[in-house]
């Protein structure tokens, strides 16, 4: 998207040096990318404590004892006369 803006020289010049590169529209972008980034991070972080999020291991664990349900599901479902 094209868009004409007014941003402070000083901060645009600073960006600059930050990003490590001359072009402004790639350091004008990575900015905004990583300030969506944290926005969207500050947004999940905001939610500790008020949401139940399994570990990796329990995740594990449930969609092993699932697995095993559907195992033991499919051995133990009759085979119809068709």
């Amino acid at each position: 998207m094209r868009a004409t803006i007014t941003i402070d020289d000083r901060l645009v010049d600073e960006l600059l040096r930050y990003a490590g590169t001359s072009n402004r529209s790639a350091a004008i972008n990575a900015a905004v990318d990583a300030y969506v980034r944290r926005a969207k991070i500050d947004g999940l972080m905001a939610l500790a404590g008020r949401v139940d999020i399994l570990s990796n291991e329990e995740i594990e664990s449930a969609d092993m004892v699932q697995a095993e349900a559907w195992r033991l599901a499919d051995r133990e479902a009759p085979v119809g006369d068709a």
